[in-house]
């Protein structure tokens, strides 16, 4: 015979104690049951709706303890179905749905624990408690192990079962919550991941974008020549945009008009045949608004230009170029088929003219500058030359007054004849070196090459230039080395380099000071070095040397007057002939002008031959 487990008074027994971790455990009192931990309290702020009527059903085959039940529970808002037996709560555990099922272990037919496990089976987050009048720790754990929340034991308390109830459900509606609150959050998870995929595709197609644009506005800048930059320009509209054809449009000041300065995917005969005038069509939209226009149906857009048509173009994309003045002209971007232009085909493209903008506008500047300083290059050629020929003249006239075979003149007059001789002379010589800077501006400047001994040309450059040397008492010293031997260069203007460079040793060496002049070479090239001992030229003045009309900020220099053209000169004779010129100086040490020349003519130089052939020379001989 059975032993009955010990009356609790309603209180679940120890065995079954310790599996449950509720927060109404040991409460004793109803007014006690509202502390600020029962998980009561806590349901509503995690449910988002209302909680469905608890339907439950009750197991025993006692009719009274049946009723006690219903009245029980109905009461306290439950819906409540019972049965007698074991095979009918079976059927209804399966085919009904229960948040609690209230079972006796003995019934007839099948028992109690065949019951927990079809309603486990049917609902596994179903609550189920026993009711039994055989308490034992064996029977415990074996319901609990079937599925039991909890059980009771006969006779039982009322209001104890009632808590069990309220608890049992409480943990079914927190399990279904936390479902469905993970639910919730796999889903928002899904749409985060979902979200982060569409916005790391837009990072990446941003930043194609951009490093489209960037490597686009480095294309364009690679050149200052007007055409190269505008075909540049219409190759990169019609990659950025993925068209099939591209224009680019330029306000002309002659016509009024826009005119189709170049083209990617059209035919270059009948190029400058598109144009279009301020409110005309697609592209005087975009100029008279200053804003793209896009048509993504040219075929049935009205107005449209008649050379759209004649492109048989089915989609366009029209971007103004803006400066700070105007509109400078349009980038087109055309398809002949497939989707027609987006908004982020327009993004791009509005950057892209920015840059396009300011490239087209260098260029259009740089061709100008070039233009004035080839005007101004044939200007001071042809003054220079119209210029020396009178100066010839007046030089001619100064030395037949000079001869005293013609005319004695008194000492007076032979001085201020002097006088005259020696600024004609240096007129002659400013004249010379305008005449050559301009040629090498314009490279225009030819080169007559031969062969040559080096230790002929230095000492003549030294003898013609030596009466200059002695007003201030300077003396040449030259040093020819063995190795300085024959070099293939312009004779001329080797001497010419050598007189420039000894011209300038004698304006900074002091009053009876000295220049030493030397000549070496190498098997690859030969080397001249003029060197001084005067003031010196500081670091900071170094790197101007060999500039257009520089002069030193000294009193030595402004004494010294000259161009400041001699030495820009030098250096450009020198590079022409593939040599190089520098200058080594310290203050208090003087300088040394050194410059080298290849052996061998360096293939490729300007010869007076190509000189005739490439420019005609504006300048006749004095």
């Amino acid at each position: 015979m059975t032993k009955k487990p010990v009356q609790a008074k309603g209180r679940t027994s120890a065995a079954a104690e310790p599996e449950r971790d509720s927060p109404l455990q040991g409460e004793a009192e109803p007014e006690r049951s509202a502390a600020p931990e029962d998980g009561r309290s806590r349901a509503p702020a995690l449910a988002e709706a209302p909680r469905p009527q608890p339907r439950i059903l009750v197991v025993d085959d006692e009719p009274h303890v049946v009723q006690i039940f219903q009245d029980l529970l109905a009461q306290r808002g439950y819906e409540v179905v019972s049965s007698m037996n074991g095979d009918d709560a079976i059927v209804k555990v399966t085919t009904g749905n229960f948040d609690l099922v209230l079972t006796d272990i003995n019934l007839p037919g099948v028992d109690g624990l065949e019951v927990v496990r079809a309603a486990k089976a049917a609902d596994k987050d179903t609550c189920v408690i026993l009711i039994t009048g055989y308490a034992s720790t064996t029977t415990a754990i074996d319901a609990l192990r079937q599925g039991a929340y909890d059980y009771i034991t006969k006779p039982f308390d009322l209001w104890e079962t009632a808590k069990a109830i309220e608890r049992g459900l409480e943990s079914r509606f927190l399990v279904i919550e936390n479902r469905r609150l993970v639910t919730s959050l796999e889903e928002a998870n899904r749409e985060l991941q979902h979200h982060e995929q569409i916005l790391s595709r837009m990072v990446k197609e941003a930043t194609q974008r951009i490093t489209a644009l960037y490597e686009a506005g480095k294309e364009i800048s690679t050149s200052l020549s007007r055409q190269a930059t505008l075909e540049v320009i219409v190759n990169q509209v019609t990659k950025l945009a993925g068209a099939e054809a591209s224009l680019m449009f330029l306000y002309d000041t002659e016509t009024g008009e826009y005119i189709a300065e170049a083209g990617g995917g059209v035919s270059q005969e009948n190029l400058k045949n598109y144009r279009f005038g301020s409110g005309e069509g697609l592209h005087g939209q975009a100029v008279r608004n200053a804003s793209p226009v896009r048509a993504a149906h040219v075929a049935e857009t009205v107005g449209v230009e008649a050379f759209l048509s004649e492109l048989e173009v089915t989609s366009a994309l029209v971007i103004p170029l803006l400066t700070n003045e105007n509109v400078l002209g349009t980038i087109t971007a055309l398809r002949r088929g497939g989707r027609p232009f987006s908004a982020d085909d327009q993004e791009v493209l509005t950057m892209f003219a920015s840059q396009a903008s300011i490239a087209v506008t260098n260029a259009i500047l740089y061709e100008r500058t070039k233009e004035l300083d080839r005007m101004k290059s044939e200007f001071v050629a042809v003054v220079s030359h119209e210029v020396r020929t009178p100066l010839t003249s007046i030089k001619g006239s100064l030395e037949l007054l000079g001869d005293e075979r013609f005319h004695v003149l008194p000492p007076p007059q032979r001085e201020l004849l002097s006088i005259c001789q020696a600024n004609a002379e240096r007129l002659i010589t400013l004249i010379n070196d305008i005449l050559d800077f301009s040629k090498l501006e314009s490279s225009k400047l030819s080169l007559n090459f031969e062969s040559f001994e080096i230790g002929k040309i230095v000492p003549e450059a030294v003898d013609h230039i030596r009466n200059l040397a002695a007003i201030k008492g300077v003396s040449i010293d030259v040093h020819m080395e063995g190795s300085a031997g024959v070099v293939e260069a312009d004779p001329m203007r080797v001497a010419q380099v050598i007189t420039n460079l000894l011209g300038n040793a004698i304006k900074f060496s002091p009053d009876k000071g000295k220049i030493e002049v030397w000549a070496r070479g190498t098997d690859a090239e030969v080397v001249i070095d003029v060197k001084d001992f005067g003031k010196g030229i500081s670091q900071r003045d170094l790197s101007r040397l060999f500039q257009r009309f520089a002069q030193l900020d000294s009193s030595t220099t402004r004494k010294a007057g000259g161009t400041g053209l001699g030495l820009v000169i030098s250096k450009g004779i020198v590079e022409q002939h593939g040599g190089r010129i520098w200058v080594e100086s310290a203050i208090g040490a003087g300088s040394t002008f050194s410059f080298a020349l290849p052996r061998t003519r360096v293939p490729g130089l300007l010869t007076d031959d190509a000189a005739e052939d490439s420019a005609r020379d504006v300048i006749a001989p004095a």
